[in-house]
């Protein structure tokens, strides 16, 4: 069979000579060129050549003559094995691989894979008849290759099966007759059974294995018993062939071509009507008469894997033996999915000593092993790799984690997985001990074991192939108690979890709330400009998104209290704010995390505070993000110090599990760059009693901050880390320092906290919806578009005015008044420090003076700038001016008024236009 196939390899790959292409990519310029190319990257002179076919040879090959006599010659099979290699035992696997790569795999098709059916008049003799099955003559090569490697037809006939004919069915005056042909073969196994009155009975199970609707490839002519173990009278016959002396094993298999198979290296098959049913504690019995122990293989599939840990835990004496998926090295069937039973196993693995090496990982899930001593008295001890086994299939395993030395212990329920203690593990073993009703001395002795978990050992299975991933650069899951959510650019859709196979989720990960879709809150389109527009719902239902709204209202005290219209450029500015942060908040909850794109969430006020000590606050920032971890695992450091980057352990408790590091009520001068680091890059962390960690890029948290203050840097390293979000002052705090004429928080608009302990469902549901749309939003742009920005100037504001400073803007409007007499002039440095020193209290330096004169300067509305170059002779304005004065060098300056640079502007204009005129007069 697997000549055949690689036969067939051959012809769908140039002979051989496209394999060994792939193989040495530097064979096709030799080949070209008829010369000698580099197979071993060691060798230092070019010895192997490509031979075409030949009479003897029918397919190309390779010798490569600096490995020695009798050396070095390579068909296109050994050349595959060789470059990975493998051993003469995986030449099937290796076969199988080339078949799935050059498409030679056997894959049914509706069209091609179907019987010969005839339709006709019933006979008078036909009419009431029950269904006929014609057998065949025997197993034909091509018959036993649909079975497996290694079957034989003594094989079949051992289990039973016969090759059939014909299938003839009469019903409402027509009879129908099914017959195989060469692409569709048809089995059938006759079964036996004693019946309730003691009597004889017979049913025929027909087998089909080229039906292209899976769940038709078997059916049932007769009556068949509503628990039926097949293989049990083949068994039979074996025990008593043997005189009656116990088989080594018996094997549960998961269906007729499995057990087939298994037969075929040397192991009795018996096996139920589907993987769903249950063996029972009789039949156990009954094979046990049979056999030393009885062992399980079931499929790998989902289906498989719980089928086989129930049977596992319901009978604990059974054994079971677990493929993997690398046993199948992830090729895939003929039905295009990825091979999961013993069938395929043998059919990569055609070796008794493969199938030994299966049945011998096979384990019980029955922990102790019993002693009976002379006098009949019971002694127990606990075999370690048993108990792990049994936690293993109870859910308990530990998780691969280099960041810690201690072991991290979870427990996995289906797709749902937690972390628990130690302390978990042990008290559901005692639990479960008590509620088997085992014996009190096995109870004491498993109490006393030293193999039970501790918080420092673990002996327990590792798990380190848990994809926990839930996003992708275009899409995001989230979960929730009635399903899980895919949201992408263009759709939201919920799933149920019986349909998530192939993740996992934290448990603590899943919202204790129920999804329900809703109709869009808000519209984004472009306008005429091409810019993006915001336009609400009517009757939105979403308090959240209402905050969102009100967050947004730069210019509320102008309509609220003023009872004014917005200008198109209030409107515009108020639509920008509103819009970055529906985008950002997208952001934030899509998991993908992008060197591109990675940014920092800080979220600022908008409001001017007097100085650059005063802020405004009480506007919603921490909220905002309090919101969205609803959906998000956060970490949240509180940033009030600026030392709070000296603690060596800020980031105990971040982990890849962490989702967003919320550092909130930043002081006015922490240092931002110490985060800035792990943003774009590997997180870096230590915690305590432990070693330091390291979270790849790709798995690491991104960052969000809350001030009540500016960025104090605006250098493009800065600006290029953060995505700054403002927020009005709509939500605010009266206090005798400003002139709020009231105090509101976001309970006084909705009556409610927000996301509260008593919020209701349906709130819950609309939040969480928009939230959805907003996921959305982000991902419906395109990425170079998403990171949009609210409008700046009136932070920018801020920052420039606290950047002066309080004390020096009241110095400096007397001074720079504009009929102060100290604008358009040069005055010296020193007459200038010593003036503004006389009003303050504190000292200042001149470089802090110089500074604060430079950004008073560029806040004043009526200054231009300081030093212009016009009257420096410098390239650009704000060099120093030095003077000689009084026979001293000395520094001055020239504080430049916006009507003098006009003025200048104005005549330079004019004599231009004089000197276009002399041009044009002579």
């Amino acid at each position: 069979m697997t000549q055949n196939l690689l036969e067939k390899i051959y012809d769908h790959s140039n002979n051989g000579l496209d394999i060994i292409f792939d193989v040495c990519p530097q064979a096709v310029d030799a080949v070209a060129n008829k010369r000698k190319f580099r197979l071993r990257s060691n060798e230092h002179t070019p010895s192997a050549c490509v031979y075409p076919p030949t009479g003897n040879v029918a397919y190309w090959h390779v010798k490569d003559f600096g490995m020695g006599e009798g050396e070095g010659y390579f068909s296109p099979i050994d050349l595959y094995m060789w470059d990975r290699g493998y051993t003469q035992a995986q030449f099937a696997i290796a076969v199988q691989e080339l078949a799935e790569q050059y498409g030679v795999q056997d894959e049914l098709k509706q069209g091609a894979n179907k019987p010969e059916v005839i339709k006709r008049p019933a006979l008078p003799c036909e009419i009431g008849k029950p269904v006929r099955v014609t057998y065949g003559d025997g197993f034909t090569a091509a018959d036993l290759s649909v079975w497996g490697p290694c079957v034989k037809a003594e094989h079949l006939m051992e289990l039973g099966w016969r090759t059939v004919a014909a299938i003839t069915r009469t019903s409402d005056g027509t009879t129908t007759i099914k017959k195989p042909t060469d692409t569709y073969p048809i089995y059938a196994q006759v079964c036996m059974y004693q019946d309730d009155d003691g009597n004889m009975q017979s049913f025929i199970k027909v087998y089909e294995p080229k039906n292209f609707n899976k769940s038709f490839r078997f059916s049932i002519i007769g009556h068949k018993p509503q628990h039926y173990l097949f293989g049990l009278a083949a068994l039979r016959r074996k025990y008593e062939e043997r005189g009656e002396v116990k088989l080594d094993e018996v094997v549960i298999v998961s269906g007729g071509s499995d057990a087939a198979n298994c037969l075929s290296l040397g192991y009795q098959p018996v096996w139920l009507s589907s993987e769903t049913e249950t063996l029972q504690e009789s039949d156990l019995k009954l094979l046990m008469k049979y056999a030393k122990r009885v062992v399980n293989i079931p499929d790998i599939d989902d289906t498989g894997m719980k089928a086989g840990r129930r049977l596992a835990l319901s009978l604990p004496t059974i054994h079971t033996a677990w493929m993997t998926a690398s046993d199948m090295h992830l090729l895939h069937d003929n039905r295009g999915r990825y091979r999961k039973d013993l069938k395929d196993y043998i059919q990569l693995n055609p070796h008794r000593a493969a199938m030994r090496r299966l049945i011998s990982r096979a384990q019980c899930a029955q922990y102790w092993i019993e002693r009976h001593d002379k006098d009949g008295n019971i002694s127990y001890s606990i075999s370690a790799a048993r108990l792990n086994y049994y936690l293993a299939l109870n859910g308990y395993y530990t998780l691969k984690d280099d960041a810690h030395k201690d072991p991290v212990y979870i427990h996995i329920d289906g797709i749902k997985v937690t972390r628990v203690m130690a302390k978990t593990i042990t008290n559901f073993l005692f639990t479960q001990a008590q509620r088997e009703g085992l014996d009190e001395a096995l109870q004491n002795r498993l109490l006393r074991s030293h193999d039970l978990p501790t918080n420092s050992v673990s002996h327990l299975i590792e798990c380190d192939n848990l994809d926990f991933n839930n996003s992708t650069p275009t899409s995001q899951r989230f979960y929730f108690r009635n399903g899980w959510v895919e949201v992408t650019g263009s759709d939201i859709t919920r799933h149920p979890y019986s349909n998530l196979c192939d993740s996992y989720v934290w448990a603590d990960n899943i919202v204790e709330h129920d999804y329900r879709n809703m109709p869009a809150m808000f519209t984004v389109d472009k306008n005429s400009e091409g810019q993006l527009v915001v336009a609400i719902t009517e009757n939105q239902p979403s308090k959240l998104f209402q905050f969102v709204i009100n967050a947004s209202r730069l210019y509320w005290r102008k309509v609220d209290e003023g009872h004014q219209s917005l200008t198109l450029q209030e409107r515009n500015d108020e639509n920008q704010c509103l819009l970055a942060k529906l985008v950002n908040i997208g952001y934030l909850l899509h998991g993908y995390k992008s060197e591109s794109a990675a940014w920092a969430t800080f979220c600022m006020d908008s409001t001017m505070g007097e100085t650059e000590d005063e802020c405004n606050g009480r506007s919603g920032k921490s909220f905002y993000l309090k919101a969205l971890g609803q959906l998000l695992n956060t970490f949240s450091i509180e940033a009030r110090v600026k030392s709070v980057v000296e603690n060596r352990f800020l980031f105990d408790g971040v982990s890849e599990k962490t989702d967003l590091i919320i550092v909130d009520e930043c002081h006015k001068a922490l240092n931002f760059d110490y985060f800035f680091g792990r943003i774009t890059g590997t997180f870096r962390g230590e915690a305590k009693g432990d070693h330091p960690f390291e979270i790849p890029f790709s798995k690491s948290p991104k960052f969000a901050f809350g001030t009540n203050y500016t960025i104090r840097k605006n250098d493009p390293s800065t600006m290029g880390r953060v995505w700054p979000q403002i927020f009005s002052d709509y939500y605010h705090e009266k206090t005798k320092q400003n002139d709020y004429l009231q105090t509101r928080k976001i309970s006084d608009d909705f009556g409610c906290n927000l996301m509260g302990s008593e919020y209701p469902e349906n709130d819950w549901q609309a939040d969480i919806a928009f939230l959805m749309q907003c996921v959305k939003l982000y991902l419906s742009l395109p990425a170079a578009e998403r990171k949009i920005m609210p409008p700046m100037q009136q932070v920018e504001r801020r920052a420039e005015r606290a950047a002066v400073g309080k004390d020096f803007e009241e110095w400096a409007e007397v001074y720079f008044a504009p009929d102060g007499g100290n604008l358009d002039r040069e005055i010296k440095q020193d007459e200038m420090y010593a003036n503004f020193s006389r009003e303050i209290t504190y000292r200042v330096s001149k470089n802090v003076f110089t500074k604060r004169l430079k950004a008073y300067c560029d806040y004043a509305s009526h200054i231009h700038c300081l030093n212009p170059a016009s009257i420096t002779g410098k390239p650009k304005d704000g060099e120093r001016i030095l003077r000689r004065a009084d026979g001293v060098l000395s520094y001055f300056y020239y504080v430049q008024s916006t009507e003098e640079y006009e003025a200048k502007l104005a005549e330079r204009a004019q004599r231009g236009s004089e000197s276009e005129e002399q041009v044009i007069i002579f």
